[in-house]
């Protein structure tokens, strides 16, 4: 049952803002899932990993995860994660700047939906599609998308996708609609607890403002946006911010670099473990290794965040 309830764990971690701990129980449940050979675990925590990396900029990981999840789909016609795969390479394209190729992606996600019968409006790619199609100079398909989002997302009632839905209404409001549309949409993310959509709300309302003329007040949304999207180590989507923010004649004072990403995703587990209070022991016994190597990995993760102690293992960890 491990893999599962891992991959479960790691879908909930990474809809918040514990990234680190998301790509930690996502290792660790493809890992388990290998060597009990079940392929649909695998599936799922790969589909899940890519779409993690995609956010993060792992552009090299993100292709190779999903090239692997999108094979073990086909062959097992594991629709649901096959469609969260498709997810992850639109959203890195999108993160890359790479309107048309994401573009691509989200309507294979779409037809995918359609073919298969799964009309749930949080397995929609239409908001993304409304963006791609917006920075393709394509108004009025991007019009059409987010009137018929915002009509799904209303009948299912739920803030999620209605406050993906308000952005997109805002992102092709003509006249005084969009800044409503943009808080009405803030509101409803402040009832969940996905802070990654709630920065690219902020983002895109940082941006409208810059475009209206009115930078003083675009620059808190655009810092706001960058502040979460450091944290969160989601390095395309805070420049994205940060070229909006010096568009607005400030520039952006970014955090220094995450050195977490440099570890490997077993010195991250025993790094998450190890600065939760855990001695090396449990550690060992939590991860199905010996104290020796627990002790091993920890001496490259001192030597990859340069520090010396559980104590400065406990604050690296908390940054993140």
């Amino acid at each position: 049952m491990l893999p599962h309830l891992l991959h479960r764990i790691a879908r909930d971690d990474a809809g918040a803002d514990r990234w680190s701990v998301a790509q930690a129980h996502y290792a660790e449940s493809l890992a388990l899932a290998r060597e009990t050979k079940q392929e649909t675990e695998v599936a799922g925590a790969l589909s899940g990993l890519a779409r993690l990396q995609a956010r993060l900029g792992q552009e090299a990981r993100c292709r190779a995860t999903a090239a692997e999840s999108l094979g073990v789909c086909v062959e097992l016609e594991l629709t649901t994660y096959e469609i969260w795969t498709h997810a992850a390479l639109g959203e890195l394209e999108l993160g890359l700047g790479n309107a048309s190729a994401a573009a691509e992606h989200f309507e294979r996600q779409a037809a995918r939906l359609v073919e298969t019968g799964l009309a749930d409006v949080d397995l929609s790619p239409a908001p993304e599609l409304v963006e791609c199609r917006l920075r393709l100079g394509e108004p009025e398909p991007a019009a059409r998308l987010a009137k018929e989002y915002l009509a799904a997302a209303t009948a299912k009632g739920q803030p999620w996708a209605l406050a993906r839905a308000y952005r997109c209404a805002a992102l092709v409001a003509r006249g005084g609609d969009a800044e409503a549309h943009f808080e009405r949409a803030l509101e409803l993310h402040a009832a969940t607890p996905d802070v990654f959509e709630t920065a690219r709300t902020r983002l895109a309302f940082g941006a409208y403002l810059r475009r209206a003329r009115q930078r003083a007040r675009a620059r808190p949304e655009l810092r706001s946006a960058i502040e979460v999207f450091d944290d969160l180590g989601a390095e395309p989507w805070a420049a994205l911010a940060g070229a909006e923010l010096a568009a607005t004649g400030e520039t952006a004072r970014r955090r220094s670099p995450h050195t977490l990403d440099e570890l490997t995703p077993q010195e991250l587990q025993i790094a998450l473990i190890l600065a939760g209070g855990k001695t090396t022991r449990e550690a060992a016994a939590a991860l199905f290794l010996s104290p020796k190597t627990i002790e091993y990995h920890l001496r490259h993760v001192y030597r990859k965040l340069d520090i010396r102690s559980r104590e400065e293992l406990a604050e690296a960890m908390q940054r993140r």
